[in-house]
């Protein structure tokens, strides 16, 4: 199995291979066309996928046959914000001028059945989690809801596209949507999923003052004679550090200039966008960074050696190589995984998200 050491190596060798080509560095211009973003944007994706699967061990993607249950989630998510704090705590690299989105996951006090008429419904009651820290600022919320078919495979289920629908507060429903069908697997119950959206009425009540509630009823299309398993309701918030808490710093890593000097890039990775949220847990995302420019005599020096390594290209006229543009400081991340043999998982990267550039 690769180690993180393995990781480090390879994305960024990747990822400088793609900036070189890609025309991301000195000698292109950055008047690129969209096509050729988007094009830009997929290779770089791809680079982390490889990268992230080689550092685990895996040559692809896993399809775990079963999902955790309720309880089993709910204490990989304490092991989970507990790692966190952790590696956070242990790196000594401190992180200035970021601001990473990470996730962290409501489950409700209570979930109770309050009524069955065309639909099932369903109230769960959520509380203000005292573990989010007040300088994390709010940017999304998603209600996710997964239910068990216990008695006809998927296909049968009516693709209704308002099978589900959901009121905030005891307001009127205003968000509705469709299972997502996920197969049924050998000698296992199905599981139907489904997200939305919730982000105006969830960043509302965090923003109130005191220990108020929110109250999410859930509106289940009811299937004629079939047994209904209780739904599992949950919210996945995205936070991110807000901007009052940056730290100001001399060198400015992500003020990137027409110069193309030696400065990091940055680019949001979603785990839905990239198909990986059938194994992938947690977060929902993260920013990547990559060094990239070009350096010029005495710009961001790791070392004495660069300095003389700088002046030797200059005296042999580029005989020599020149220093690069390459990472000098990671923030920690932990991923929270299904690993190939449908166990949940969690693994910490200490070197992958680059906090820092220098020329070396």
């Amino acid at each position: 199995m690769l180690g993180s050491l393995a990781l480090r190596r390879f994305v960024p060798c990747v990822l400088t291979l793609l900036v070189f080509r890609l025309g991301l560095g000195e000698n292109r211009s950055h008047a690129a066309r969209w096509g050729d973003v988007d094009s830009q944007r997929a290779k770089l994706l791809e680079a982390v996928k490889m990268g992230i699967l080689s550092s685990l061990g895996m040559d692809r993607e896993p399809r775990p046959a079963q999902k955790a249950s309720d309880e089993e989630l709910r204490k990989a998510y304490q092991l989970y914000r507990g790692k966190l704090q952790e590696v956070r705590g242990n790196s000594s690299q401190v992180m200035r001028g970021t601001r990473p989105i990470t996730s962290t996951v409501l489950f409700p006090d209570t979930v109770e059945l309050v009524k069955v008429q065309h639909r099932r419904w369903y109230r769960a009651v959520f509380q203000k989690n005292p573990d989010i820290q007040t300088e994390l600022m709010f940017t999304q919320a998603e209600l996710k809801i997964s239910r068990r078919v216990l008695d006809r495979p998927i296909s049968a289920e009516p693709k209704a596209r308002h099978a589900l629908k959901v009121k905030v507060d005891g307001m009127k429903p205003t968000h509705s949507a469709a299972w997502t069908q996920i197969k049924k697997r050998a000698n296992m119950s199905s599981t139907q999923e489904a997200m939305l959206d919730i982000s105006p009425e969830v960043g509302k009540w965090l923003r109130t003052d005191g220990g108020q509630a929110l109250v999410v009823d859930v509106g289940i299309a009811v299937r004629k004679g079939a047994p209904e398993a209780n739904p599992t309701i949950s919210l996945d918030l995205g936070l991110r550090a807000s901007r009052k808490t940056r730290v100001s710093r001399s060198n400015k890593e992500d003020d990137c200039d027409e110069q193309g000097w030696c400065c990091r890039k940055s680019l949001t990775v979603s785990f839905k966008d990239i198909g990986w949220m059938d194994w992938v847990v947690a977060p929902a995302e993260y920013t990547m960074h990559f060094c990239d420019g070009t350096c010029p005599h005495n710009y961001k020096p790791a070392s004495m050696h660069t300095q003389v390594k700088s002046r030797l290209y200059q005296i042999t006229k580029g005989g020599t190589p020149r220093p690069c543009c390459v990472p000098a400081a990671y923030e920690p991340m932990v991923l929270m995984h299904y690993d190939s043999r449908g166990k949940l998982k969690l693994t910490a990267f200490d070197d992958l998200i680059v906090s820092k550039c220098h020329c070396a």
